[in-house]
């Protein structure tokens, strides 16, 4: 279609033009010039006072040999425009089409933006300002990575991409959910995540000092490589918990802030006996998402050093498959200088500059440019620019990519949500992001989603849920059984809360019973005990015996019974949907009233095909 004639001075970058037609910001129109047709895009429209429009357009140019080349020579004045046709923009644009798709053109919703999906194993970044859709727009790459069947690690800040499995609602045409598999280091306040723990069996000095935040002085490196040595030199593994036992050996006053430091790293949560298998985060068309939500800065900052490391190594040992590690909120693990600093950074830096040739790509995500350390963000090759208006973000978004001129620039900070300028092809092209398939799962949070949460006394398991959780590779659910716990003269009895029968009793000791069975669980030989006591030897044997009729001691070992009564108790603030309720009352209970009577609660783990008690640490048929 026509849409008016070039007026006034031409140059080789653009040309004022009058129109006769309605025309927009950022429509694409095109000129014929030396028997070419020549694509602009309007970047100004103006309303004279006479009703008169004209409009100003810069040229991008034409396709030639498979590039988008820049005019020569001036068009002539007078040349007509015309509104640009879907195949002229997609050969000048060198628009693919097929891919992965982000989106449509957001000034014509009938021609498909694609990106190379071997782009993404050259890095990429999402920027923008907060609500400006970047979560969203990340999810709609994953997904698209996903349809193409990469394996892809999500570092998640914020617990939002586990939402990838639930379909999307307000998709009638596309909805559809994808396999995702969710770790974290804290999984009591995210629950529906595997825990996310790493082995700590044989750390050398070299990985102990990248793990403490805080330079070790000479003499505190010291003391560290003799303890580590003589680890070492003993046959067989040693833990982090080995290595802190040999630092208290040492005999130098620098081991006491060591040690603070390795009791810090063993707080944190991240290490176990029974770590994830890295190799299990990588399956094709799988997203493995780290929930960081809760988890204090430095473990989040550890399991991001921790996970990348080890990821680096295996796809170096070629034992998992080429992936994509995508990191929203970039910039809390790999700060520029000036901005903090990361025990990440070092090896996010390794992977920027040496991931693709290993086929490590990386995703940075962020809404704070300026603060994203400025040699990983150069080496993205594949940019897509939301709305961004601070200043400084601007600056180091044009100074990290070409193709961001003063004219995009300006542009980018009037973008509307949802719209994006993607980089990477020859020209910045403008999208409006499709709509994700999967439901979203950064919505604000309300009062009606709060969890109740409830205090209870209960018996303190044997066995983790994360050991369980590794043990099995498969998320458990935790169940809290209702039972009083009856003190009464003679016996402690155990009932359960819902049925009233006895689960457990046992006969308390009498107080010369109680002094041997003191005496027995701390180890004390008969001998000692005799004397200790100032009995006799045939006093002793009869008062051992009635404690067998009582079963609190074994029949064949000078040793103590257990009994899950005896099992520690300890007060848990819960989810009130994990506890079941009392069906008695304590009045419906078969006790007296002066007896005393506490509700106790017993844990057990479950799944769809198990159910495991970690007390008694087996499953139940």
């Amino acid at each position: 279609m026509q849409l008016g004639t070039i007026e006034g001075d031409v140059d080789t970058s653009g040309f004022e033009f009058r129109a006769t037609e309605e025309v927009g910001k950022f429509d694409f129109v095109s000129v014929k010039s030396n028997d070419r047709w020549i694509l602009a895009q309007i970047e100004s429209v103006t309303k004279q006072s006479s009703g008169e429009t004209t409009a100003y357009a810069n040229i991008i140019g034409y396709r030639d040999k498979g590039m988008t080349r820049a005019p020569r020579q001036v068009i002539e004045p007078g040349s007509i425009v015309y509104s640009a046709d879907q195949d002229l923009i997609s050969q000048t644009l060198g628009l693919n089409k097929d891919g992965l798709r982000i989106g449509s053109l957001e000034t014509n919703d009938g021609i498909d933006i694609f990106v190379n999906p071997e782009d993404f194993y050259k890095h990429f970044a999402v920027l923008a300002q907060t609500g400006a859709g970047k979560s969203y727009l990340t999810a709609v790459l994953v997904e698209e990575m996903l349809e193409q069947d990469f394996p892809v690690l999500v570092v998640d800040p914020h617990g939002e991409f586990s939402s990838l499995e639930d379909p999307n609602p307000d998709n009638e045409d596309a909805s559809r959910s994808y396999e995702i598999k969710e770790y974290s280091p804290n999984t009591d306040i995210n629950k529906s995540a595997l825990p996310l723990e790493f082995s700590s069996v044989n750390l050398d000095k070299k990985q102990i000092q990248t793990l403490i935040t805080d330079s070790l002085t000479n003499s505190q490196m010291g003391v560290l490589y003799n303890a580590l040595k003589g680890l070492k030199e003993k046959d067989g593994d040693y833990s982090l918990a080995d290595v802190e036992d040999a630092v208290e050996k040492e005999d130098s006053s620098a081991k006491w802030n060591l040690l603070n430091y390795l009791e810090q790293l063993e707080d944190s949560g991240l290490f176990s006996e029974n770590p994830v298998d890295p190799r299990d985060l990588i399956e094709r068309g799988r997203a493995s998402v780290i929930n960081l939500k809760a988890v204090e800065p430095d473990s989040a900052e550890m399991a991001v050093y921790l996970l990348a490391k080890n990821l680096f190594d295996l796809r170096k040992r070629d034992e998992i498959p080429p992936f994509i590690m995508v990191f929203e909120e970039a910039h809390n693990f790999i700060p520029e200088k000036g901005f903090g600093k990361a025990i990440s950074n070092p090896i996010m830096r390794k992977i920027a500059s040496e991931g693709r040739k290993f086929g490590v790509g990386i995703g940075v995500i962020s809404q704070r440019p300026a603060r994203i350390d400025k040699n990983v963000l150069s080496q993205c090759n594949t940019q897509f620019i939301l709305k961004v208006t601070n200043p400084n973000d601007l600056n180091a978004i044009s100074k990290s990519f070409e193709g961001v001129s003063s004219e995009v620039e300006g542009m980018i900070k009037s973008l509307p949500p949802g719209v994006c300028f993607v980089l990477g092809n020859q020209y910045p092209v403008m999208t409006d992001v499709r709509q994700r398939k999967s439901r979203h799962g950064g919505e604000t949070q309300t009062v009606d989603e709060y969890e109740e949460k409830t205090n209870i006394k209960i018996f303190e398991p044997q066995e983790s849920i994360s050991s369980i959780e590794n043990e099995y590779g498969q998320k458990f659910d935790v169940t809290y059984y209702p039972l009083y716990l009856i003190d009464k003269d003679d016996e402690k009895v155990l009932a359960d809360g819902a049925e009233g029968e006895v689960k457990a009793k046992k006969l308390k000791p009498t107080s010369e019973e109680k002094q041997v069975l003191f005496k027995i669980q701390n180890n004390v030989s008969r001998e000692n005990i005799v004397e200790e006591l100032d009995i006799t030897v045939p006093k002793l044997g009869s008062l051992i015996s009635q404690l067998r009729d009582k079963d609190l001691l074994e029949e064949d070992e000078l040793e103590a019974s257990d009994s899950v009564i005896d099992i520690d108790r300890s007060e848990r603030h819960v989810s009130a949907s994990d506890v079941m309720a009392y069906q008695l009352t304590e009045d419906e209970l078969d006790a007296p009233k002066e007896y005393q009577v506490s509700k106790v609660y017993y844990p057990y783990y479950s799944t769809d095909d198990i159910l495991y008690d970690p007390i008694l640490g087996s499953e139940i048929n």
